[in-house]
């Protein structure tokens, strides 16, 4: 038990009233605990700021080098 409080991080954060039922019910749905609900939420979060982050330096680089989607056998948007 020891070193699994050595790897949790215990936060107290405000949500609006209908915000925090709305986690509650979620949660309950999905059979998990709040703070696993959380977890993944955060999860997802950092995996999209991620691929934003990316898709965008991507863009940079093709358009520094001129690329079009053409380069790439046509559209992009598939």
């Amino acid at each position: 038990m020891k070193e699994f409080m050595k790897t949790i991080k215990t936060i107290t954060i405000s949500l609006p009233v209908e915000m925090g039922k709305d986690i509650q019910r979620m949660a309950k749905e999905e059979h998990r605990t709040i703070s696993e609900f959380v977890r993944e939420a955060v999860r997802q979060y950092r995996a999209q700021r991620t691929f934003a982050a990316l898709a965008k330096k991507g863009q940079r680089v093709a358009k520094k080098k001129h690329l079009t989607p053409e380069d790439f056998g046509g559209s992009l948007d598939e």
